[in-house]
């Protein structure tokens, strides 16, 4: 029985015939499954052997400020090949994640990445199960998944319009993480940020280490645009955290490992010849628009609701009635556009899959 998978795929090389996909939803237990490179679709267990974990450990830091949805995805997966861009197949907690972090007319956010590799798993010995005919299975299969951590630190202005946020860019230049926080610089962009709304966030594609997860629920995390202290204070404590040897790393070497991505191979390339003929791993030009489009309309509904929380975290009572109607309308819009991307990405010739 076929199932669709939310992931992320990414038109990258990295053995002859095999490429690579972001998810979380795809663990070692997969290993051996075919693979639609098409459809992108996960199919049944075709290959059985021995699971064996590689343990590899390494990190590195970015920096993203004001980056759109679009570049937000390369620079926090890895940069394209070939000129094929990255493009979400379906949901996920990265996809949500990168729209969530992700610029556009009206948010304007600033991130600190994190990101932690922590080995891979692959499939060997590898035998086709019994009773299976290699010719059901395709050309693919699940041959490595790779685990890892994406955890960002994010500072957002939360702005009414599109006017608000045109007004501050203009007259603001700095990096809303770092910046020297004189009283002078806090009263400019207090100024410039009045109307709009200043948060404080952390995410990841894992759960998040207890400590700071405690840390974000005593600490203020949204502020008023004409008084951010209280939440910058909440950032610097965030920070100090996230770069204390015994902070942040030491927390979460304590967590399990969790899934980032995996990279399928076709099965030539394993030795296994009764499976179909090897085709190119490549983009499906036919209903890539389509599942961009449907993509795009989700993360402008995620990034809606996030402003409707954070105005509505402000609220003052006078003004709950109405932001509160605007925070539910902005759920079901944001339930509706989960509906139609699950609808075009697993049926894109359907009619209302026209972008």
């Amino acid at each position: 029985m076929k199932k669709f998978l939310p992931l992320l795929a990414l038109g990258c090389t990295f053995a002859a015939h095999s490429q690579i996909y972001y998810s979380e939803k795809v663990g070692a237990n997969d290993l051996g499954r075919a693979f639609d490179p098409n459809m992108h679709q996960l199919n049944n267990a075709c290959l059985q052997g021995t699971p064996v974990l590689h343990n590899e450990l390494s990190g590195s830091l970015d920096y993203f400020q004001r980056v759109d949805e679009t570049l937000i995805k390369r620079r926090t997966f890895g940069e394209v090949h070939g000129g094929v861009n990255l493009f979400i197949i379906a949901g996920s907690v990265s996809t949500s994640m990168t729209h969530r972090n992700a610029t556009d007319q009206r948010t304007l956010t600033s991130q600190l990445h994190l990101k932690f590799d922590e080995g891979y798993s692959t499939l060997e010995d590898r035998q086709v199960k019994a009773g299976v005919d290699l010719k059901d299975c395709g050309s693919h299969f699940v041959y490595q998944v790779n685990y890892g951590r994406d955890l960002f630190v994010n500072t957002r202005l939360h702005f009414k319009t599109e006017e608000d946020y045109k007004r501050f860019v203009i007259k603001i230049k700095i990096r809303l993480l770092f910046f020297k926080k004189t009283i002078t610089k806090v009263k400019e962009i207090e100024k410039y940020a009045e109307n709009a709304v200043f948060s404080v966030d952390v995410n990841s594609n894992g759960p998040l280490p207890a400590k700071l997860q405690q840390q974000l629920s005593e600490q203020p995390t949204y502020c008023r645009g004409g008084n951010i202290t209280p939440c910058l204070q909440t950032l610097e404590k965030l920070v100090a955290y996230s770069f204390d040897p015994n902070g942040l790393m030491l927390d979460l070497a304590d967590l399990g490992k969790v899934p980032r991505s995996f990279v399928v191979k076709s099965f030539q390339d394993s030795g296994h010849y009764g499976a179909a003929d090897w085709a190119s791993v490549m983009s499906n030009t036919l209903y890539e628009p389509t599942w961009r489009w449907a993509e795009h309309q989700y993360g402008e509904a995620v990034r809606h609701l996030e402003r409707a929380k954070a105005f509505l975290a402000v609220a003052s009572e006078a003004e709950k009635p109405a932001l509160e109607a605007q925070y539910e309308a902005a759920q079901i819009a944001l339930s509706d556009a989960e509906t139609l991307r699950q609808t075009c990405l697993t049926s894109p010739w359907l009619s209302q899959c026209g972008s």
